[in-house]
């Protein structure tokens, strides 16, 4: 029986196979292979200003191959969250710069965004109806982005790194439908990034923890000898 591996190879090799003389679906692969490192970089980033603009040139590129594929829904989609990256980051810098935004402009924009992708969806899905896998999948893929626009207001990077796991988990999904082979590879590494996040996360943590329970240690023990101290 083939394994699980063997069989995604398989696939990956069968539409490779299949696209491979076709200008279009590579021009498209360009475009995502250029998604694919500027999306893994900005996921090393704590910084959220570096890693909202990384985020948005990455988003661009993704819209741009998904284009050539005819992948509309995804197109308009990734197209409205790389401008939504752009105006916050461009909120983020004047912060930065001694002149911030007053935070209604923020959340004006975030509710802009979220019926902009809402609203796009409905319409490509129920009105043109594009080419999709399915209504319940553009609709997890609309609620995850409308989580990316939260994670955009608040302070943090947490909403928005949970919420572009879940999106790229979902968008798996509707690569593979349009062959979209390096923009799957993008979605799984994304995710893989930022599991390594966490884990450099925890094991910092971790870390802490320990050399503040041997300060504590330490306190005790010096305490102790120097009641012993007094009591000689």
């Amino acid at each position: 029986m083939e394994s699980f591996l063997d069989v995604f190879v398989n696939e990956i090799n069968d539409i490779i196979n299949i696209h491979s003389r076709n200008p279009i679906w590579i021009v498209s692969q360009v475009f995502a292979f250029f998604a694919l490192i500027t999306m893994f970089w900005s996921f090393q980033i704590k910084d959220k200003l570096k890693m909202m603009l990384l985020l948005g040139l990455g988003t661009t590129f993704l819209a741009i191959s998904a284009a050539f594929l005819d992948n509309w829904t995804l197109t308009v989609l990734f197209g409205v969250a790389s401008l939504r990256n752009y105006v916050f980051c461009f909120f983020e810098w004047r912060g930065l710069k001694g002149q911030p935004v007053a935070r209604v402009w923020w959340w004006f924009w975030a509710v802009i965004f979220i019926v902009t992708t809402v609203v796009s969806t409905i319409v490509l899905v129920y009105i043109v109806q594009v080419d999709t896998v399915g209504p319940w999948l553009e609709w997890l893929i609309t609620i995850t982005l409308s989580g990316l626009v939260i994670g955009n207001v608040i302070s943090g990077t947490h909403l928005m790194r949970v919420s572009f796991v879940a999106n790229r988990a979902f968008n798996i999904i509707n690569h593979w439908y349009f062959s979209n082979i390096i923009a799957v590879f993008i979605a799984c590494m994304t995710i893989s990034s930022n599991i390594i996040f966490y884990v450099r996360e925890l094991v910092a943590w971790i870390r802490k923890r320990r050399a503040e329970k041997l300060e504590v240690e330490e306190a005790r023990t010096e305490y102790l000898e120097r009641i012993e101290q007094e009591k000689d």
